[in-house]
């Protein structure tokens, strides 16, 4: 064998061995759900932090929040000056009760509402003159439960 070839053989070997060793890893990767193989406490980075919990906040899909979720921020936006402060563990859930959206005038740059005549909804999440403001929660979920908004869109509602 000239030695073209033996390195040819080799590169052939090398080639099917790692094949076989990349085929075997996809093999043995099977879905495990971190969730439930790891415990661990809520990140925390800063030199304040409260749970949603403690502001008396229900976590159970249904309970509305708002009051819970409104002092939490006013209570740690004490800490601005200390470095800042930490909501942790908190899921942001829209309601998809109607009356819990308040009704805003209408923008100027439209005239009206945006899809209507008359005001608009209000949005999830709103602020302005913010600095340094981080939302997150349950992998940074901001669930905006919004298929009956779209439903009554499509209806023309």
């Amino acid at each position: 064998m000239d030695l073209k070839s033996s390195t040819m053989s080799h590169v052939a070997i090398t080639i099917a061995l790692l094949g076989l060793l990349f085929l075997q890893a996809a093999e043995c990767r099977k879905d495990y759900k971190i969730k439930d193989a790891v415990t661990y406490s809520a990140i925390n980075c800063r030199k304040h932090s409260a749970l949603l919990t403690d502001f008396g906040a229900v976590g159970d899909g249904k309970t509305l929040n708002t009051k819970a979720f409104k002092a939490a921020v006013d209570k740690l936006s004490q800490y601005a000056s200390d470095g800042g402060a930490q909501l942790i563990d908190a899921v942001i859930l829209a309601s998809q009760d109607e009356s819990d959206w308040p009704l805003l005038p209408v923008l100027p740059s439209y005239g009206r509402g945006r899809d209507a005549p008359g005001g608009r909804f209000s949005s999830l999440v709103f602020g302005t003159n913010l600095t340094d403001v981080v939302i997150t929660g349950n992998n940074g979920t901001i669930d905006g439960q919004g298929a009956p908004w779209w439903d009554k869109f499509h209806k023309g509602l």
